[in-house]
């Protein structure tokens, strides 16, 4: 279950990388977006691909970082939004 819970919360954020806007992302090409967008399509297409062992890394270490760098990405365009994430921690 921890898996699958971990699994699909990669997959979100992958699904907003996808969905987010041409122009915000090559306003800030220090995040990895085709890495992002790509590990989304491995979890959705190619289940049975995933290789398990690197994705508590991804989750534990990675993450954390991207979600610092989100929060900058939120603050140059969605100063408000950024707030209100910063409120709920």
């Amino acid at each position: 279950m921890l898996r699958s819970a971990v699994l699909q919360k990669l997959t979100a954020i992958g699904e907003a990388a996808r969905g987010l806007d041409a122009a915000i992302k090559a306003r800030h090409p220090q995040l990895p977006w085709p890495r992002i967008v790509a590990s989304r399509n491995v979890a959705v297409h190619e289940y049975f691909a995933v290789e398990w062992p690197t994705v508590w890394p991804v989750a534990t270490r990675e993450v954390p970082t991207l979600r610092e760098q989100v929060l900058d990405v939120l603050r140059a365009e969605f100063p408000d939004v950024a707030r209100r994430c910063q409120e709920k921690d």
